[in-house]
């Protein structure tokens, strides 16, 4: 057998956006290998992936392993591992993931199969809470068109932190109270080395009740035993700079989005600032800056998960009741989201009296709560109770300028919020100057760029040293474009 040699032991990596096919990469680049799959009939379980690692024992090439992009749940996900015969045996799923996650972040495992499940309690990152039953720090992903269950589901993608070892398969209990339970279905390696079907076929509403019943009675000792296993992960910790970049830089994953396109430089600073502000006022951990920062980069920010009954309050995904933080958009769980949305309202309250705001400023107030994920209802609440004017008022401003359809703020709405006076007033600290002032001021000069406004503005003020900070700030974002 001819094995491919590295003689230095680095891993050659292919990486892709799109996908990679896995059949061919194993053909056109290790033969032997490819070969060696077919010669056992060991079937891959994923032909595509995004991620594409050699494995390496003593200098050669001895296997590989695959990751996908799990969009729904922000994870890398390992969906092949394969070693040639003769080399197993030597540890490397430990290896893989524990590199992985003292390198880069924890993963995720798509559909495993039973064997994997039972190393990964061998390696103490899962653990037995029953016989049959397996608690694991890692998740298993499930893809949408795998997931069985004993009750409505959708099409939707599984993840869970819990195996049944008797059925060989992932499981989630969706409504203890109902029995209702989501489960993978089985795999071909499941199916010829552990008999799973015989035990699928005796599946029957007391097993659902069954396990159902354990998740209930039990549910603070199976969180705890989450939360060990997770602690004891060897995770690589982040620092804020890491993510996002020290003061006038950016870090490593920015500016290589800027680099490939995928966002603007004024974007990515708005990016930036935003993951400070919620870093420091404790919406985001260590643990999830990075997740964080990947769903800030995702334009597309609508959950697809629905048929949970602990869901992120933000952003409205799927949780489990042992997580510190959303595993979608990176919040910490532990947030008081009614503090934050007292302290939203209490930043545009003052009392009512005759005047009459200008609508342009309500409508920023209002499309920043929805920017802001605030409840649609919430927010009209607010501004009815803040300010005077009603909800048809404002939502005919709003229809008429093409600012908000359909509960959405459209194209043209985010237009107008940053191009909005108070949108420089915040995103500068002006809180120095007098708003009213500088809006009149603003709208007066509308012709003008925005930025020249806010310059000629603040030069009237040019002798104090805070406003010079301020006005060097914006000449510094210039000089960025």
């Amino acid at each position: 057998m001819n094995i491919i040699s590295r003689n230095d032991g680095t891993q050659r990596v292919f990486l892709s956006e799109g996908t990679l096919n896995v059949s061919e990469i194993l053909q056109e680049y290790y033969p032997e290998i490819y070969d060696s799959i077919q010669k056992e009939g060991f079937i891959l379980k994923y032909s595509q992936c995004n991620l594409f690692k050699e494995l390496i024992f003593e200098n050669n090439v001895v296997g590989f392993c695959s990751y996908d992009f799990s969009r729904e749940f922000m994870t890398l996900a390992l969906n092949n591992i394969y070693v040639l015969p003769k080399y197993r045996g030597n540890s490397f799923l430990l290896n893989e993931l524990t590199s992985t996650m003292a390198e880069q972040n924890k993963p995720s495992i798509m559909e495993p199969t039973r064997l994997i499940v039972e190393l990964l309690i061998e390696y103490g990152f899962s653990s037995k809470i029953t016989d049959n039953i397996v608690a694991s720090a890692i998740e298993f992903v499930v893809p949408a068109d795998h997931v069985l269950s004993n009750g409505e589901y959708g099409l939707e993608e599984l993840s869970t932190h819990f195996y049944d070892l008797d059925i060989c398969a992932s499981i989630h209990i969706l409504d203890a109270e109902r029995s209702h339970v989501a489960y993978s279905a089985p795999l071909n390696y499941d199916i010829i080395h552990y008999d799973c079907i015989e035990y699928r076929n005796g599946l029957c509403d007391d097993y659902f009740m069954d396990i159902s019943q354990i998740f209930k009675d039990r549910d603070v000792e199976i969180m705890n035993v989450i939360l060990d296993l997770e602690e004891n992960l060897p995770l690589k910790t982040y620092t804020l700079d890491e993510i996002i970049g020290p003061e006038g830089e950016f870090s490593f994953y920015i500016q290589s989005m800027i680099d490939d396109a995928h966002i603007t430089q004024q974007k990515a600073l708005e990016i930036k600032s935003q993951i400070r502000e919620e870093y420091e006022a404790g919406m985001i951990l260590n643990d999830s800056l990075l997740i964080r920062l990947a769903y800030l980069f995702d334009e597309n920010h609508d959950g697809r998960i629905t048929l949970h009954d602990d869901v992120c309050p933000y952003c409205g995904m799927p949780t489990d009741t042992h997580d510190r933080f959303c595993h979608f958009c990176g919040i910490n769980l532990d947030y008081d989201f009614d503090e934050m949305e007292n302290a939203l309202f209490n930043s545009i309250s003052h009392e009512k009296s005759d005047f009459e705001e200008d609508i342009r400023f309500i409508a920023y107030k209002f499309l920043k709560m929805i920017e802001e994920k605030i409840d649609m209802d919430y927010a009209i609440f607010a501004i009815e109770n803040t300010y005077n004017i009603n909800w048809n008022e404002l939502n005919g401003f709003l229809d008429v300028n093409g600012y908000f359809a359909q509960d959405h703020i459209t194209p043209e709405g985010c237009g107008f919020l940053k191009s909005h006076p108070l949108h420089f007033w915040n995103k500068y600290h002006m809180e120095i100057i007098d708003y009213t002032d500088f809006e009149n001021y603003f709208y007066i000069h509308e012709d003008l760029a925005s930025i020249e406004i806010c310059l000629n503005y603040l030069n009237k003020f040019e002798k104090d040293e805070y406003i010079i900070d301020i006005i060097n700030e914006i000449k510094k974002d210039c000089s960025n474009f």
